[in-house]
């Protein structure tokens, strides 16, 4: 029945898309081959995107090769290519609402890697699923309504596409988003079904452009889940007014057992820098206060349209909170203690607009490292025709045994 389902689908799109003009078809075609690395050289992943429109009715097609599971930023591996998803979406107007719909497919054998808690740690744990097989979809709706924005979302995964699977079951997931706004407020709240009935997901409170005095203006985000509270967060706009254009923006996060403050001067004339403070108030989950856990930092400034220099320190890692790390940790685990990273771009020989990533990490420790320098990682887009850019993207250790070199080189051609 589902080998069938996905049949019948890919046929009726292929179709609609058969009776529009030729000349509305349009898209674009990326792929990666890597010419250094473990192993002997191979594609790494390929994504062919369609588009048409028929009767204001958008039509779109992905289809992707390689392997989901893609771990090229540790250069530890190389992923085996194949047919990996297959998805449709269609977008329009229905009267007064806009419709937003689509559908995936696994095409072709994958290994898909989800992660349970075990210890409060994770593990992965695979799972090996038989092509061709439907895994997701979803549709959603929004009105507006004298100013009033009224939105719903329905998604639907089969067992075992989403991960880390949120069910104790193996059956399907179910997720209900709704949405309602009027500026500056907007609610977002969430319900979820596991094949045992309707329960409540979470809720999301968020105000945005709210004037307090003297200039200033916040935005305010509440988040609650079946746990109960879970964060608040509120940015402060032209919070401080030092003198001769520097002005500073201020980002305060709440957490049930952390504190992160963020300050942003802004410096009239000279771009924007931004200072980030990774820390935890010691005590915070039992209502009292002994003390602030710095963990590290990061100072980002940005030099143009699309030039820039960031440095990031981490002083000590963070413990695991609800089994799994914060997000701005998993690439000191993976790579170092510190970073430093310049973007660069300007205008191509063929038109378009090249742009160059350089991340030098240092990690601690290493003897034979000069300054503790660990690895040199970078990426680029050159424009080589006015529709045709050419990839790079590498890893190059500068200590022995710490990660592998890595070479990919690709092109993104649109039509």
């Amino acid at each position: 029945m589902k080998r069938a389902l996905a049949i019948a689908v890919a046929l009726c799109t292929l179709g609609v898309i058969g009776f529009s003009q030729l000349t509305n078809i349009s898209g674009d075609w990326s792929f990666t081959f890597r010419v250094l690395g473990t192993g002997a050289p191979a594609a790494r992943s390929s994504v062919l995107n369609l588009k048409t429109s028929i009767n204001g009715w958008e039509i779109t097609s992905k289809s992707t090769f390689g392997d989901v599971i893609d771990n090229s930023d540790l250069g530890d591996y190389v992923v085996e290519f194949g047919f990996v998803e297959q998805a449709f979406g269609i977008k329009g107007a229905f009267g007064p609402l806009t419709i937003d719909a689509g559908m995936a497919f696994n095409a072709g054998k994958q290994r898909i890697v989800c992660w349970e808690c075990v210890g409060g740690h994770d593990v992965s744990t695979p799972y090996v699923v038989v092509p061709p097989e439907y895994k997701s979809a979803y549709a959603s709706t929004v009105l507006d309504f004298a100013g009033l924005a009224i939105g719903l979302k329905v998604e639907h995964w089969a067992y075992p596409y989403e991960c880390p699977w949120p069910c104790e079951q193996t059956g399907s997931h179910m997720l209900y988003t709704f949405t309602v706004g009027v500026p500056p407020v907007e609610l977002e709240v969430t319900f979820e079904d596991c094949c045992t009935g309707i329960m409540f997901g979470d809720f999301t409170l968020t105000m945005t452009g709210v004037g307090l005095c003297c200039g200033i203006t916040y935005d305010m985000e509440l988040y609650f889940t079946k746990a109960g509270f879970e964060y608040v967060s509120f940015d402060l706009i032209n919070f401080f007014d030092f003198c001769c254009g520097i002005t500073f923006d201020l980002n305060v996060e709440f957490g049930v057992d952390y504190k992160e403050v963020s300050l942003t001067p802004k410096f009239a004339g000279f771009g924007q820098a931004c200072v980030t403070i990774w820390a935890d108030v010691v005590g915070w989950e039992t209502f009292s206060f002994s003390g602030i856990t710095i963990y590290g930092y990061k100072i980002a400034c940005s030099l143009g349209d699309c030039n820039s220099l960031e440095i990031g320190t981490l002083l000590t890692a963070p413990d695991y909170v609800d089994c799994d790390y914060p997000s701005w940790y998993l690439p000191f685990y993976y790579y170092g203690n510190e970073y430093i990273t310049l973007k660069f771009c300007g205008a191509g020989c063929c038109g378009g607009t090249y742009t160059v990533t350089m991340t030098a990490w240092f990690k601690y420790g290493i003897s034979s490292g000069l300054f503790d320098l660990s690895s040199l990682r970078g990426s680029a887009s050159i424009p080589v025709m006015s529709n045709l850019s050419v990839t790079l993207s590498w890893v190059l250790p500068l200590t022995p045994g710490t990660v592998t070199p890595t070479l990919d080189i690709g092109w993104k051609f649109t039509f």
